[in-house]
């Protein structure tokens, strides 16, 4: 440690207090203008279908715009920049730099404006990749501005801070920020399962490394911050419920985990293939892309109805308190394509609650092959494996799953074994269909 650094001690935590109050206030805010806009969105298409068609692609065109001169990386996956920020922040922990391109200022000031107008026009990205976004960027930032405050802090510790703070914020789930950051730090040191072992042991439950321990004290000290300015309730309205399982459903329950696991194989593909190709778009027809991408949401919006764009957070919550199975194939193949055709038009925005929407569709529409079980079962299993095997953090997506519906614990068990077989489905069928036949590999 550097001479004197000690008695920064006091001001680098009362700095990282100021910076959480700062990121929740100001978070809480872009939430709720975000779910406000949403639902002023879906009034225009029930009360004024016509004029979407119109409003949706000149939206789309503002908020690519914003990205594309503004701020290129508050385009495309948030969750994507975050993981490889966190990467290089455990890969150089001392190196700033290494971040700075992906979480910057900028990019907090393009996504707050650029998601918020392309919801308002009605696209079908979330809330949840921008908050955690910028909530990692503002955390990176002020981690490089006063990083001489204490030396014991690395930048690592400040990027898991920032998204755990994100991501008990976007959920109003402070247990998934702290599992979140354990997972990805299992993931990010240890790639093969027998180096997860070894390193668990000697590392984790140890707590021997320096930089993991300085994450969780710092991701702890930022969701307890939260918890103090906020009531823990879950975000979505429902009772828990007792179920047994038995194995008709269970079978069901596994069905609808490798349908999930396969769907995200393609998905995530062709997401990224495409946008990869409009980013490589120099010349002005790039503006028409997000035009006609804007054409094709108010086409399927008008035919599909209001579940099928949005958020997603309201259609997950209103298929799980429906007695009966609210959405149908039209909906989510409808959300589907709505949520990929604006992730490619380079509009600001996440896919986690999109993720989350799809997920409940197909949970929804698979509880018709077993009526022993109230629909809200297959629904959480189907929200659990579709998010499971778009983040590659299967155990985040089920403690998630069970934070925000504020279940019981027996459920826990069946979220994370349909959690875990999504997740080894996706990996199996990206295997062994995109990476082995070479079919949209750029994006892999």
């Amino acid at each position: 440690m550097r001479k004197g650094a000690c008695f920064n001690i006091p001001k680098f935590y009362l700095l990282l207090f100021l910076t959480a109050i700062l990121v929740t206030v100001l978070l809480d805010i872009y939430c709720d203008l975000f779910s406000y806009l949403a639902l002023l969105s879906k009034d225009r298409l029930i009360d004024n279908p016509d004029s979407i068609f119109f409003v949706t692609p000149f939206f789309f065109w503002l908020s690519a715009l914003i990205c594309r001169r503004y701020s290129i990386h508050a385009s495309g996956n948030s969750m994507g920049h975050v993981k490889l920020a966190m990467q290089r922040a455990q890969d150089k922990p001392i190196d700033h730099s290494v971040i700075l391109d992906t979480l910057n200022i900028r990019v907090v000031i393009a996504k707050f404006f650029s998601s918020l107008l392309c919801i308002f026009g009605g696209g079908a990205l979330g809330r949840e990749g921008p908050t955690i976004h910028m909530s990692t960027s503002i955390f990176a930032v002020v981690g490089n501005k006063f990083k001489n405050l204490s030396s014991k802090m690395s930048l690592e510790a400040w990027v898991f801070a920032g998204a755990a703070a994100g991501i008990t914020i976007a959920f109003h789930a402070p247990i998934t920020g702290l599992v979140f950051i354990l997972e990805k730090s299992i993931i990010l040191k240890a790639r093969k399962f027998k180096n997860i072992i070894v390193w668990c042991r000697e590392k984790l439950l140890k707590l021997e490394s320096p930089h993991l321990r300085n994450s969780l004290v710092l991701s702890s000290i930022v969701v307890w911050v939260y918890v103090l300015m906020h009531n823990a309730t879950p975000m979505f309205e429902l009772s828990s419920f007792y179920f047994e399982m038995s194995w008709r459903p269970f079978l069901v329950g596994i069905l609808t985990a490798i349908l999930c696991g396969f769907l995200t194989v393609f998905f995530k593909a062709f997401n990224q293939y495409f946008y990869q190709r409009f980013l490589a778009i120099k010349s002005y027809k790039w503006h028409l892309v997000p035009i006609l991408c804007g054409v094709i949401v108010a086409l399927i919006s008008y035919y599909c109805g209001i579940y099928s764009f949005s958020g997603g957070i309201y259609t997950a919550q209103e298929a799980l308190n429906s007695t009966d199975i609210l959405l149908s194939y039209r909906e989510v193949i409808g959300r589907l394509l709505n949520t990929m055709v604006t992730f490619i038009a380079g509009c600001a925005g996440g896919l986690i609650a999109p993720a989350i929407a799809i997920g409940s569709g197909i949970g929804s529409i698979l509880s018709g092959l077993d009526t022993s079980l109230a629909t809200n079962v297959f629904i959480l299993i189907g929200m659990t494996s579709f998010l499971g095997a778009l983040l590659g953090n299967p155990i985040t997506a089920a403690i998630m799953v069970f934070e925000i519906t504020g279940q019981s614990v027996n459920v826990i068990p069946v979220l994370l074994i349909t959690s875990f077989i999504a997740w080894y489905a996706h990996e199996y069928f990206r295997n062994q269909i995109l990476l082995k036949y070479n079919f949209l590999v750029q994006a892999n």
